[in-house]
């Protein structure tokens, strides 16, 4: 594995060195700086906007978008966290997107033990939401995300994942408690405060609170419409 990435750094920076000097010898010198040009424009591309733009289109709730542009960062990556991190946030787009079999595959062929903390816990929270959303045992899916929180009690997307299994496994008190503190650290993305709301909304139906729930699934209309 890691000689593949190294293969694709060596092959991306030759490529980078090759151009420059094939436009220069067809086209003349001038052409040269054209070829540098288009390799630095290139490599920022790479770098700097890819992942970026596939962050945004999470972010966005454009799911399909999102996978392609993380199954292509795992593709060119020049290092082994680099590609982790893609086939997760991608493992991550998929579950969203509802595409449970692809995701769960992909989790599965990650070895989970070899992780650093931060990537075990985002490993952990897609499969807890995976088995959640294909409705499968809320228990187990609560342990994935306890240890996730373990390892990252800081992040509100794994905080969300949590409640939702404390609601799936009947612990209202507990799940409107989580719920509420995710946004002690301020204010959330527009997206996982839609979800937040909708927990919220649904929680509190469930506890006989109509008035609450109907304020709650407002705030989550009116922050999805948005």
């Amino acid at each position: 594995m890691a000689a593949q990435h190294v293969g694709r750094a060596l092959g991306w920076t030759i490529g980078c060195l090759v151009a420059p000097a094939l436009l220069g010898t067809m086209f003349g010198k001038r052409w040269i700086a054209v070829g540098v040009a288009i390799a630095i424009l290139a490599t920022m591309w790479l770098v700097l906007w890819l992942p970026r733009s596939a962050h945004a289109a999470f972010r966005r709730a454009r799911y399909a978008r999102a996978s392609r542009r993380y199954r292509l960062l795992a593709a060119l990556a020049f290092s082994a966290a680099r590609e982790r991190a893609a086939l997760l946030s991608r493992a991550g787009a998929d579950v969203a997107a509802g595409k449970l079999a692809r995701a769960e595959a992909a989790l599965a062929a990650i070895d989970g033990v070899a992780l650093e903390s931060s990537e075990r816990a985002v490993w952990l929270n897609n499969r807890a939401c995976a088995a959640l959303d294909a409705g499968r045992d809320a228990t187990a899916a609560l342990a994935l995300v306890d240890e996730a929180i373990g390892l990252r009690p800081d992040v509100p997307a794994i905080q969300h994942t949590r409640a939702r299994a404390l609601l799936a496994v009947g612990r209202l008190d507990d799940a409107i408690a989580v719920l509420d503190a995710m946004r002690a650290g301020g204010e959330l993305e527009p997206q996982l405060e839609a979800q937040r709301c909708s927990e919220l909304a649904a929680a509190w139906e469930r506890k006989g609170q109509a008035d609450y729930a109907s304020d709650y699934r407002d705030r989550a209309r009116l922050l999805a419409a948005s």
